[in-house]
């Protein structure tokens, strides 16, 4: 018989697509105050090369960008960051006078062996976790590196995603050594 063990720590990230609307430095002050403080930046990339998924709501010329959280937390909070997020957009939007957002925000977080990140929006590869958020695991790593799944978003597999979390995982291990 196996007994249920308290999981090791993660390491959260925030996925950010956002129109021009949105200051960055005023969003990054934001984040900071809600979440925690922020150690690590992708390069921001073109978004709609990726998808024309939020162009309706959001409109065109939309950037991607992840930003990691500092300390390594409880894999249990993902269901609460993620209605913080919620929150956060919707006062964006009503900041901004827009009938869409004008930014995104997903929190997710890595280990040692994958990518999860939060939705809002149930699917056959999707577990509920509460209050109606949903956890998927949208990258594993095998190997030397994370691999994507079929389901994997286009973004998440771009080379640029895909080296700025190869980074993350590695800041993930320094800093689990340290806690140890």
């Amino acid at each position: 018989m196996s007994l249920p063990q308290q999981p090791q720590p993660v390491k959260y990230f925030l996925g950010l697509i956002y129109n021009g609307l949105v200051s960055l430095w005023d969003l990054e002050r934001v984040l900071q105050s809600k979440f925690d403080f922020i150690d690590r930046k992708s390069p921001v990339l073109e978004f709609d090369g990726f998808t024309d998924y939020y162009q309706k709501e959001m409109g065109p010329n939309l950037y991607r960008t992840w930003w990691s959280l500092h300390r390594l937390q409880s894999p249990d909070r993902l269901a609460e960051f993620k209605l913080l997020a919620n929150e956060l957009e919707d006062e964006y939007r009503r900041e901004a006078e827009s009938q869409g957002r004008i930014v995104n925000i997903d929190p997710g977080y890595i280990n040692e062996s994958r990518l999860v990140l939060a939705s809002c929006k149930d699917f056959s590869h999707r577990i509920h976790l509460g209050k109606g958020i949903f956890a998927e695991t949208t990258l594993i790593y095998k190997g030397d590196s994370f691999k994507p799944l079929e389901w994997t978003y286009p973004d998440y597999q771009s080379p640029e995603a895909l080296k700025y979390f190869e980074k993350l995982r590695q800041d993930y291990r320094s800093q689990l050594k340290g806690e140890k």
